[in-house]
């Protein structure tokens, strides 16, 4: 009897699979380009056994990438926070830097993602496209706003936080190296608070 023809269904690899192949397309298609079927079609798996694994795109990305946290969880935070100490630009800044300074010493510290970025300008883009949308997404659009517009303040929040990061991790440029991530947040806090509420003329 000959084996049946077609997809093969999960078994203890497939996860893994499933991540190589989406590091293969993130890398060909950037984030915003990428979708879960083409992934599962790299992978040679069902799509149903993409979402068995991941929740969605971005989980599969964070996967992908070995980061350690979702940025999105940064903004959940600091929108849900009733602290009334700090502004929500100084609080994204805060929980971004906290999150980074947990992973350091870890297989998914800013270093290996940075070298990751640095070997792939591809990566370099879906990982661009990645960090905005998810620290975006829970920030309404001003009315009458233009679309672009709202990409460049989307692309300087980006900057922000990563320009943060990489002196912070890889520059390890003083006192942005040695301060803690709440006295940098009340430096930069500022600026990004700029940016997120449109006012950056």
């Amino acid at each position: 009897m000959n084996a049946a023809v077609g997809r093969r269904p999960g078994n203890a690899d497939t996860r893994g699979d499933i991540v190589e192949a989406a590091k293969r397309v993130f890398a060909a298609k950037g984030y915003d380009g990428a979708s879960l079927r083409a992934i599962a079609r790299e992978a040679a798996v069902d799509p149903a056994l993409v979402h068995h694994y991941f929740d969605g795109k971005a989980s599969l990305f964070v996967a992908a990438m070995a980061l350690p946290f979702d940025p999105r969880s940064v903004q959940d935070s600091s929108s849900t926070s009733t602290s009334t100490s700090t502004s929500a630009g100084a609080r994204v800044i805060e929980g971004f830097l906290s999150m980074w300074d947990e992973a350091e010493g870890t297989g998914s510290s800013f270093a290996a993602c940075v070298a990751g970025m640095a070997a792939s300008t591809s990566v370099a883009d879906a990982m661009r496209e990645f960090v905005a949308e998810r620290v975006w997404q829970n920030q309404p659009t001003n009315p009458g706003e233009s679309a672009g517009l709202t990409r460049q303040r989307r692309a300087l929040v980006s900057s922000q936080l990563m320009g943060l990061a990489f002196t912070r991790y890889i520059l390890r440029v003083p006192p942005v190296s040695t301060a803690t991530p709440r006295q940098i947040s009340r430096w930069a806090g500022p600026t990004l608070d700029r940016y997120m509420s449109g006012v950056i003329d």
